[in-house]
C-alpha cells in the first residue's frame, strides 16, 4: 500500500511542481476568503434548490410509472424508458455544466438549467405517446443535470473555506435527502386524486415559482477583489484540465466513486425487495428504506461536522468500514433470532455512510487538484462514475434471477466496496511547500 501511494504520489509531483509558480501566496488567498455568512446562505438556497427538484424529479421518477403505463397503454419496458433517458440526460449534461461554470457566471448556466427542467416536465405532461413523453423527459433531464448536483457543488467549493466545505456539501445533500422524504409521499397522493399528468405540470410550476427566484437571487460567484479581477480564473490554485487528466490520482478518484456508487445503488434500489423476500411484510420493508433515508440525513450533518476536523480521506476510509459491517449483518436479515436486530444495525450503518462518497469525494478532489477547473473535473468524474454504476442494480437483478437469492448480491456489493478502500486510502494528497500555510490559512478563518 505505501509503495504504491509513493508512486501514485512521485507520478504527480511533476504536475504538482509545473502549478506551484501560478498559485497565490498564501497570505493573499486568506485575505481573499469570500465573505462566510454570504456563502452559508448561498448554500441554505442551494439546499432547498436540491430539496425540491430532486425531491420532485429524481425521487418520484418511479411513482410515475403504472399511472403512465395505464394511461398511455404501453408496456412496463416502454415505460421505463422514461425513466432512463432522464437519468442518463442527466448524467450527460453535467461534464457540460460545469465545465460552463468555470468559464461563465453560475446565475444564467443554472437558471437556464431549472427553466429547461420545468420545461421538460410541462411537454412530458401534454405528450401524447409514450416516445413523445421520453423525449420530454430527457430535456428535463439535462435541466437537472444544468442545476444540481456539480453546479451546487462547485458553488459552495468557491463560496466556503476549505475547512468548511465538508459541512457545506453535507447541507446540500441533506436539502436533497429531505426534498426525497417530502415529496413522493405528497405527490403518490396527488396523482391519485389529479393524475399524473396534472401532477407533472405542479412539479414545473414549483420548480418556476420557487427554483428560478432563489437561483436568480443566489447563483453567483463571491466578488474578486479589483486588482484581482482580470485574472481571476488563472489565480485559483489548481492545474489545467489535460494536466489532470494524466495524474494516476484523478483516475483513482473517479475509481472509487465507481466503486461505491457501483455498490451503494446495488443496494439502495434493491432493499425493499430484499427485505420483502427475506420475510418482511412490503409495509416493514418501506419503513425500513425510509429509515435508511433518516440515517442518511442524519450522515450528512455528523460527518459533515466531523470534516472541520479530520481530513475527508479517513472520514471516508472509516464510514466505508462501517459500511461494509452494515452490509454484512443484512446477509442476517431472515435469521429467525438476530435478523430484526441485523436490519437495525444494517439501516444505522449502512444508511449513515453510503452516501459519503457524493458528500465527500467533491472535497477529495478540491484537496488534490485545487479550485480551478473543479465544475468541469467534478461533471467529468460523476459522467464516468454515474455511467458505470447504472450497472449496479442491473447486475444485483442479475444474480438474484440466476440465483433465487439476494445473498450473491449482498456479497458482489459487500465486495466492491471492500475493493474502494484501495482508491480511497490512495487520495492522501502530495503537498507542495506553500500547501501547508494555505490549508492552515483556510482552517483558521
Amino acid at each position: 500500500m505505501a509503495r504504491m501511494q509513493q508512486t501514485a504520489v512521485a507520478l504527480d509531483g511533476a504536475a504538482l511542481a509545473a502549478a506551484a509558480e501560478s498559485r497565490p501566496a498564501p497570505q493573499a488567498v486568506a485575505a481573499a476568503l469570500p465573505d462566510q455568512r454570504q456563502g452559508w446562505l448561498v448554500v441554505l438556497g442551494l439546499a432547498v434548490v436540491l430539496c425540491v427538484i430532486f425531491g420532485t424529479t429524481i425521487s418520484a421518477l418511479g411513482l410515475f410509472a403504472l399511472p403512465i403505463t395505464a394511461d398511455l397503454q404501453c408496456s412496463h419496458e416502454q415505460a421505463a424508458r422514461f425513466a432512463t433517458a432522464f437519468m442518463l440526460s442527466m448524467t450527460l449534461s453535467m461534464p457540460l455544466a460545469g465545465w460552463l461554470l468555470d468559464r461563465l457566471a453560475p446565475r444564467p448556466v443554472m437558471t437556464a438549467g431549472s427553466v429547461l427542467a420545468a420545461l421538460g416536465y410541462l411537454l412530458a405532461a401534454s405528450s401524447p405517446d409514450i416516445d413523445r413523453l421520453t423525449l420530454a423527459m430527457a430535456l428535463g433531464g439535462i435541466g437537472v443535470g444544468a442545476s444540481t448536483y456539480v453546479p451546487a457543488m462547485t458553488l459552495a467549493s468557491r463560496w466556503m473555506a476549505p475547512a468548511r466545505q465538508g459541512l457545506a456539501f453535507g447541507i446540500l445533500l441533506a436539502g436533497a435527502a429531505i426534498g426525497g422524504v417530502i415529496f413522493p409521499n405528497l405527490l403518490t397522493r396527488l396523482i391519485g386524486e389529479l393524475g399524473w399528468r396534472s401532477v407533472m405540470q405542479l412539479i414545473a410550476g414549483l420548480i418556476l415559482l420557487v427554483c428560478v427566484p432563489l437561483l436568480l437571487w443566489l447563483a453567483r460567484l463571491p466578488e474578486a477583489p479589483t486588482t484581482a479581477s482580470r485574472h481571476a480564473a488563472e489565480a485559483l490554485p489548481g492545474h489545467d484540465i489535460g494536466q489532470v487528466l494524466r495524474m494516476p490520482r484523478y483516475w483513482l478518484w473517479i475509481a472509487m466513486q465507481l466503486l461505491l456508487t457501483m455498490s451503494g445503488l446495488g443496494i439502495y434500489i434493491s432493499l425493499v425487495s430484499c427485505l420483502v423476500s427475506a420475510g418482511y411484510s412490503a409495509q416493514a420493508a418501506s419503513t425500513w428504506y425510509a429509515g435508511v433515508g433518516a440515517a442518511s440525513l442524519a450522515g450528512n450533518f455528523l460527518f459533515g461536522a466531523l470534516s472541520q476536523r479530520c481530513s475527508a480521506r479517513t472520514i471516508l476510509l472509516c464510514g466505508n468500514a462501517i459500511g461494509i459491517a452494515g452490509l454484512l449483518c443484512l446477509l442476517l436479515a431472515q435469521h429467525p433470532a438476530w435478523g430484526l436486530a441485523a436490519v437495525a444495525v444494517f439501516t444505522l450503518s449502512w444508511g449513515t455512510t453510503f452516501n459519503l462518497v457524493n458528500q465527500l469525494a467533491p472535497l477529495l478532489l478540491v484537496e488534490a487538484m485545487g479550485p480551478r477547473n473543479f465544475g468541469s473535473l467534478l461533471g467529468i468524474g460523476n459522467l464516468l462514475g454515474g455511467l458505470g454504476a447504472a450497472f449496479g442494480p442491473a447486475a444485483v437483478g442479475y444474480l438474484v434471477d440466476t440465483s433465487g437469492s439476494y445473498a450473491p448480491a449482498l456479497l458482489l456489493c459487500t465486495a466492491l466496496a471492500a475493493a474502494a478502500t484501495l482508491p480511497i486510502a490512495l487520495q492522501q494528497r502530495p503537498q507542495a511547500p506553500d500547501d501547508a500555510p494555505l490549508s492552515a490559512a483556510g482552517r483558521s478563518s
